[in-house]
């Protein structure tokens, strides 16, 4: 078994973490070395217990994980950069005023197409704004829901909960002030 090159460092010691490996300070090493050491501890583990943060069922999940492609690293720079710019261009359609010969759309189902093109990539926050300005207009044609990791989805599920549970408190205090001028 050998681990792919896109999982990060931080990755693999997220996943070390989450389960429990018996890695001592996993941030200490190297990439290779880490995932070397990761390898070696799977081979002798025979059962993982799941974990809500990476939804694995078992080793198998685990391991199938690790040695295919990152899932988070699936775009080369080239095209993350014209993900992005059909973002942009989404959301200055729909910023300002659906104007089509502005950005370069000639329908609204040009707009719908290109929306169609980068909706599997939900994970970057750029397409999640677009889309969701996209469905914000008035005459749309359809919803679009973003393709989204369950990595990610529970990244954003736990930042939702901890903005809506926040604890507004009033404390008034009355003290004696002095006001002296000289």
């Amino acid at each position: 078994m050998f681990i792919h090159k896109s999982h990060s460092k931080n990755e693999l010691v997220k996943i070390c973490e989450a389960y429990n490996f018996n890695i001592n300070n996993p941030r200490q090493y190297r990439k290779i070395d880490l995932s070397a050491l990761i390898v070696d501890y799977m081979n002798q583990l025979e059962y993982i217990e799941p974990n809500d943060d990476y939804y694995f069922c078992d080793k198998t999940d685990l391991e199938l994980f690790l040695i295919n492609v990152n899932p988070k690293k699936r775009l080369t720079i080239k095209e993350k950069s014209k993900v992005i710019d059909l973002c942009k261009r989404i959301k200055h359609y729909c910023r300002n005023g659906f104007h089509d010969d502005i950005n370069g759309f000639r329908t609204i189902h040009d707009v719908y197409e290109k929306a169609e093109y980068i909706r599997p990539y939900g994970d970057i926050p750029s397409v999640r704004k677009a889309i969701r300005e996209l469905n914000n207009q008035h005459y749309k044609l359809y919803n679009i829901e973003p393709i989204i990791s369950k990595h990610i989805q529970q990244e954003l599920d736990n930042k939702h909960k901890l903005k809506s549970n926040g604890c507004y408190k009033l404390e008034i205090k009355h003290h004696k002030v002095i006001v002296s001028f000289s």
